[in-house]
């Protein structure tokens, strides 16, 4: 069967995901009167959270969002409430909201996602399955049979889309073998193969994810064109005799330092001459959406979304060469460099 690339963006659905966490972050504001302490003094990043004792980075992907709302804006490098915080966040303002915000029956309470936030701010984060951290039971290979399935089927309908369009724009033109590392589905995998069907990919990924792997190359008829591997990215030899590598949705799951490692990795696994790619949303602090999905990953893994800028630094100091972004779809781009 032929694959054909997406006619719409994804885009609004994922405003839509991302628009869970913006009247939490509204209320979070009111609970600790992120207004109150603008208009006392407290008008950096910093000074808030010494303040409020809270991470430094979370306040300010926290007040990135607010500023996105149009609560805050920032003048000469200062954090300034604008006339909506004034009139309706402002405890001594006729208007303010706090009945409403502080929310004291539960009435708006959207799965919690306030309580999460404030964790989160003070470093204590984490995505749970079955009462164990999920960085944890990826990290450490712990993953059930069930749980690895539900998060693969997940993650393919997150990214299937993006990865079929950014194949089909060229990303991956000059690769002959490919490897799909940490792929879950194979959505890179799947896309480059429908697209250039005498290539040949393989899937690197946990025995647990691999099983539904499986399922998805038997459902696009892939079975001769695509292998697996199944392996631990952190404690095994990645496979090697790919001219290609792709990282695709991983690295915003780990913090720099642990995305660094997972480069070096791939450099060691590619010839010289061979490329890697990372395929991903882009931090973008003038858009909304990139901000509230870094705040949600800060929340579940203590971790980021990387700007092309960032990717390109970071696969520079892996070894890399020539980082050059490349069309996906929406918020998504494929950010690729060469190993000389």
């Amino acid at each position: 069967m032929q694959i054909k690339a997406p006619i719409t963006s994804d885009s609004p659905l994922w405003d839509r995901l991302m628009g869970n966490y913006t009247f939490a972050c509204i209320m979070v504001s009111a609970q600790i009167d992120v207004t109150g302490l603008i208009n006392a003094g407290f008008d950096t990043c910093e000074k808030l959270s010494n303040k409020l004792q809270l991470s430094r980075k979370g306040m300010e992907l926290f007040v990135l969002v607010l500023r996105h709302l149009g609560y805050i804006s920032l003048e000469n490098n200062q954090l300034r409430n604008t006339d909506l915080a004034k009139q309706f966040l402002n405890k001594n303002s006729p208007y303010y909201w706090g009945e409403v915000l502080l929310d004291p029956f539960g009435i708006y309470n959207v799965n919690h996602l306030d309580k999460k936030i404030l964790t989160s701010l003070k470093l204590e984060y984490e995505l749970e399955c079955k009462g164990h951290s999920v960085t944890d039971m990826w990290q450490h290979d712990e993953m059930d049979n069930d749980s690895a399935a539900a998060f693969t089927h997940l993650m393919h309908s997150q990214g299937f889309a993006s990865a079929v369009s950014a194949v089909q724009h060229g990303a991956f033109n000059d690769v002959s073998t490919l490897l799909d590392a940490g792929a879950g589905s194979g959505t890179i995998a799947l896309a480059f193969c429908d697209a250039y069907p005498k290539r040949k990919a393989l899937l690197f990924d946990l025995a647990p994810v691999c099983i539904t792997a499986k399922e998805y190359i038997a459902r696009f008829n892939k079975e001769e064109q695509i292998g697996i591997v199944k392996g631990d990215f952190f404690k095994h030899d990645w496979p090697k005799g790919c001219d290609g590598i792709c990282l695709s949705n991983v690295l915003h799951d780990w913090k720099p330092d642990t995305c660094s490692e997972l480069l070096g990795k791939a450099f060691t696994a590619l010839p010289s001459g061979g490329s890697i790619f990372i395929h991903d949303m882009l931090f973008d602090e003038t858009s909304l959406t990139p901000g509230l999905f870094s705040f949600h990953l800060f929340m579940n893994h203590g971790s980021q979304l990387f700007s092309a800028t960032e990717l390109s630094q970071l696969l520079e100091n892996a070894g890399f060469r020539n980082p050059l972004q490349h069309q996906a779809l929406g918020y998504f781009a494929v950010i690729s460099a060469t190993k000389p």
